[in-house]
Order: C-alpha cells, then structure tokens, then sequence
C-alpha cells in the first residue's frame, strides 16, 4: 500500500507539465526523493534530491543548449549568455513558480525549513535544485524526448518560437 506522499506525488505528476498516469513503482521512487530535501532525509532518512539533482542538472544545460545552437542564431558568447540565464537558479525558481508545477506544495523539508504553521520553507535555489532533480527522474523514467518536453514548457515556455502549450 502507498503512503500519503507517495498518493500525492502520483497526483503531482498527473498535472501539468508532467501529466503522467500509472507511474511504475521503481520511476515513482525516484520522483519521490526528486521531491525531498535533505533537512528532510537527515531527520528521517530516505534519499534526497540530492543525487537527482546532479544528473538532471546536465540534462537541462544540454537542453538549453541545444535550443540555443538549433533555434536561434545567436554568436557563440551570446549563446553561452543564454544558457547562463536559463540554467540560474533564480530563473529555473521563476519559470517553476510561474508555470508549475507547485514544488512548493509537496516538496518534503525538514524542522529547518518550517513556518511557525507547520508550512514548507521553499528558498529558489531548493526549487531548482528540486526542478533539476525532477527532470532527471523524467529522463530515468520516460526518456529524454519526456524530459525535454517537460523543460520546454517550463524553462523555455516564454521563448517566441515556442507556443505556449494548451492548459
């Protein structure tokens, strides 16, 4: 029988941009830790993000970049300008915040990271790091062409050669 959390996360990742159903057990695992902090596995153990977060990392500066190099005719240094901007901490926490998904209302943090009420604490860098984990559980689950739809119509939505995608 699943946990809460885990009820919550299938709900998570069946709303855009993931729209996923019947997530296998072993992806719905990784998209778990893509969603918990480290305060929240150094009190209760669990893995984090943390590792996550490294690969997914990757998969989105790879992404941006070939956008960059494919979709615009940018010179070399405004290309790297470009990239730069996208792959910012505070740009992945804008982007997340203003086309979702609500990483502030699941991601699991631990004493440290808690309003008096008992509420989520979510800094930008947290957000993004939680982001880039989730894209590289997309990718281990479904596969680069998921993970590259995902980043489209988060990070790279507002882009004019983009459409914005349906609601």
């Amino acid at each position: 029988m699943e946990s809460e959390f885990e009820m919550d996360v299938r709900q998570f990742l069946a709303r855009p941009p993931f729209r996923f159903r019947n997530v296998p057990q072993d992806g719905l695992a990784l998209f778990c830790a893509a969603l918990t902090h480290d305060s929240y596995s150094n009190e209760r153990g669990g893995e984090s993000y943390e590792r996550l977060e490294f690969l997914g990392d990757a998969i989105l500066e790879f992404v941006v970049c070939d956008h960059v190099y494919r979709d615009t005719g940018l010179t070399e240094g405004d290309m790297t300008d470009y990239k730069q901007d996208k792959v910012a901490n505070r740009m992945i926490s804008e982007r997340v915040l203003r086309h979702g998904p609500d990483i502030d209302g699941i991601l699991r943090v631990g004493g440290g990271h808690r309003a008096p009420d008992g509420s989520a604490v979510v800094e930008e860098n947290m957000r993004a790091d939680s982001f880039e984990a989730l894209v590289a559980a997309v990718y281990l689950t479904y596969g680069m062409g998921e993970a590259e739809r995902v980043i489209g119509e988060t990070v790279l939505r507002d882009e004019p050669d983009r459409p914005d995608p349906p609601s």
